[in-house]
């Protein structure tokens, strides 16, 4: 059980891309991170790498989330690095779904930070959230204090 449960962990931004239709397991992650404490963020589906990333740093999440049940999670994740670079985004970036172990390695080498497949856990995964996140939770926590509650993100 997270060592946080009565403290927010963040705004965690969860999408999907391209054609990639199963969307019951990011749907009840979704939820569950809810239950945790971690404001969730959907970015929605069917996105193209430059519109997930866009909409993540409009809403000023501290991660982003990718689901997948394609094949194409290697070349998709190397697309969303390079977005994210150039968009000038420093936050983590999580995927699950349908991840071959295999492929672990090369998704890291990336800058994949967390990766969830099969058997994770909600505990594995909120461990990972607030392990990431913390610092840019508190700094923002810090600077709404300091602006008396007015800092937008």
């Amino acid at each position: 059980m997270s060592v946080l449960l009565n403290r927010k962990l963040g705004r965690v931004g969860l999408g999907m891309l391209g054609l990639d239709v199963h969307t019951k397991g990011i749907r009840t992650l979704s939820t569950r991170l809810g239950d945790y404490g971690c404001e969730v963020a959907f970015l929605g589906e069917h996105l193209t790498v430059r519109e997930l990333v866009r909409q993540a740093r409009e809403r000023d999440v501290d991660l982003i989330g990718i689901s997948f049940s394609s094949g194409a999670y290697v070349d998709h994740c190397r697309d969303v690095v390079a977005e994210m670079r150039a968009q000038r985004m420093d936050v983590p970036l999580m995927i699950g779904g349908l991840v071959h172990q295999d492929d672990h390695d090369a998704l890291k080498a990336l800058g994949v930070e967390g990766i969830f497949g099969s058997g994770s856990t909600i505990d594995d995964i909120i461990a990972f959230i607030e392990k990431v996140t913390l610092d840019r939770v508190l700094r923002r926590a810090e600077t709404t204090k300091e602006d008396g509650g007015r800092a937008a993100g």
